[in-house]
């Protein structure tokens, strides 16, 4: 055991202080993590709610990212998310610089909740936690204890922390050291790289209140490792978009612009700011006063600065939101990848949002938009190919069957892996719709490659056209088609079974497009080798958009099915 005597005779037991400074932060890191686990369990559902909010304007965008913040308490989750939102492209860059800042402004609560003296009931809710995520019944109860067990788990973490730190009172070398933390330029530098260590401003401003009620910190000397924490914990956006789109990396660096501002706007007023932070506490400065005057205050006084340090870089610096949108866009400019993407494959699913449901279904949704759009360029392409044959444009139309395979198959397996975690009713209705269409999506991509793409293939070899009469009567087929497979797709995606009713509607008219077609060969038929080719070969075609036109029944039936269900359970209701 190594041991330091003190002045006072008592020694400095080093192993205990290191086992008690490790294990609180272990408990802290991790009672953190449980936490924002548990937050995103049972806040989930709202995801999709606040993502409609924050297309509306950058202070509701600010607002939403304060809010998020302050209840999942931690700026580190949200810019992740944010990140992933706009490599997925559920968020443009300037949106996201608003969602960004109002962050920092709710990691604040986190100092402020650990700056009131609740450790003493940390015990209790460790107990509570534990038997409300063993005893209970429901998802929602589970992650309820969840939560109050890993907010227990950081105050007893912190308690720990402080209690391993208290020897230190007595140590004067460390308290010389402390008196480096005066200078503001040191501070902001520890702070900044203890942060980047451990990936958690919280957990770095948690330290740092520690300290202070231990009497280690002056107020000034608080601020400045706060400000370096903001600094550090942008370390994990960008280490977040390593890998993503480049509007990922603009993302993560509108975070680092706007942290490293704050910090050079406030750095030369720091006196300035613990003046505001002390008349906001209500007592008196006690900086020139002893240890436990300063243990006493200044907690609250850091706790208080940090607010409203980043409330107030907030009202400043958020009109200039497209500002930071400019400069990152100077510092990682566009490039020609980015301005044509001719790639067939997933734009949207980030593989952060698979741990909330909510947030993967949208995902997942507008994926199946972006897909249905690619698909209908191909359709239509298509079907030009059969009036204009052309072996080099049908040889990169084959190719890109090959990409729309591998696209269906990233799209089902994160659908998949989405269902994994627990799903709510609604998530789960949702869920079997998509499934449903992925695989509707796999059907038609088989069926236009079986009676389409090879057909047209083998009429380029043996050099066959079909006369212009049933070219016209393909062209009307195929438009008819081509509505049905859009209207069965947002009658499903939308909730809306007149879409649904629509597509049934148009049976009568698909099948007498196809009698017509029929006729039209029997009336000019010839018993000739070339003839009876060409016969085949329209038929052929004219059976792929029928199997298309059903395949497109098939998901309308699947909305009415449900708007059907859900009329007569509204009925029963009624009736009882």
């Amino acid at each position: 055991m190594v041991a330091v005597e003190l002045q006072n005779g008592v020694e400095l037991d080093w192993f205990q202080m290191t086992m008690g400074l490790a294990g609180g932060l272990a408990l802290f890191l991790y009672g953190m993590d449980l936490m924002v686990r548990s937050l995103m369990m049972v806040a989930g559902d709202k995801m999709k709610g606040l993502l409609a909010k924050l297309t509306t304007n950058r202070v509701m965008g600010a607002l939403t990212g304060a809010g998020i913040t302050a209840v999942i308490q931690s700026s580190s989750i949200t810019t992740v998310l944010t990140v992933g939102f706009v490599s997925a492209g559920l968020m443009t860059l300037t949106q996201a610089a608003g969602v960004i800042m109002g962050a920092n402004l709710g990691t604040t609560v986190t100092a402020q909740i650990v700056a009131f003296k609740v450790t003493n009931f940390a015990l209790l809710m460790i107990a509570v936690g534990f038997l409300m995520n063993f005893a209970g019944k429901l998802n929602k109860t589970r992650a309820l204890g969840q939560l109050i067990l890993g907010l227990g788990l950081i105050f007893f973490g912190m308690n720990l922390m402080s209690q391993g730190m208290a020897p230190l009172r007595s140590y004067q070398p460390f308290l010389d050291l402390m008196l480096e933390m005066q200078n503001p330029f040191l501070a902001i530098l520890v702070g900044a790289f203890f942060t980047a260590l451990i990936q958690s401003s919280s957990a770095t401003i948690g330290i740092i209140i520690v300290m202070a009620s231990n009497g280690f910190l002056t107020l000034p000397a608080g601020i400045a490792l706060a400000m370096g924490a903001h600094i550090g914990t942008t370390i994990t956006a960008l280490l977040a978009s390593i890998g993503k789109s480049r509007d990922a990396l603009r993302t993560a660096l509108v975070h680092t612009l706007f942290n490293v501002l704050v910090t050079l706007i406030w750095l030369p007023l720091i006196p300035d700011l613990a003046q505001w932070a002390v008349w906001m506490s209500s007592h008196d400065p006690g900086v020139n006063g002893s240890m436990a005057v300063l243990a006493q205050n200044v907690p609250r006084e850091i706790a208080n600065a940090n607010t409203l340090m980043v409330a107030i870089a907030l009202i400043v610096l958020l009109p200039f939101a497209p500002v930071f949108v400019w400069a990152v866009n100077r510092l990682v400019p566009k490039i020609e990848e980015e301005k044509v993407s001719m790639d067939l494959k997933p734009d949207h699913l980030d593989e952060s949002f698979i741990s909330t449901p909510s947030v993967a279904i949208q995902a997942v949704t507008l994926e199946i938009q972006s897909y249905q759009k690619q698909q209908s360029l191909f359709y239509k392409r298509m079907v030009a190919l059969i009036s204009d044959p052309d072996i080099n444009k049908l040889s990169k139309e084959m190719v890109n069957l090959q990409k729309f395979k591998s696209y269906q198959q990233q799209i089902l397996s994160y659908l998949a892996r989405t269902a994994q975690g627990p799903l709510s009713d609604s998530e789960h209705t949702t869920y079997t719709e998509l499934m449903l269409i992925v695989h509707g999506f796999e059907s038609m991509r088989t069926a236009m490659e079986d009676h389409i793409v090879k057909v047209i293939d083998r009429m380029i070899s043996e050099d066959i056209k079909p006369s212009d009469t049933m070219l016209n009567l393909v062209g009307q087929l195929t438009n008819e088609v081509a509505k049905s497979i859009d209207k069965s797709l947002n009658s499903l995606l939308e909730n809306d079974p007149d879409s649904a009713i629509e597509v049934m509607g148009a049976e009568s008219k698909i099948e007498h497009l196809i009698q017509e077609a029929l006729d039209h060969q029997l009336k000019r038929f010839q018993r000739t080798e070339k003839r009876l080719s060409i016969f085949r070969f329209e038929m052929e075609i004219i059976e792929g958009f029928k199997q298309l036109y059903s395949l497109s029944k098939r998901l309308a039936r699947a909305e009415l099915g449900k708007a059907n269900a859900a009329t007569k359970a509204a009925h029963g209701e009624q009736k009882s």
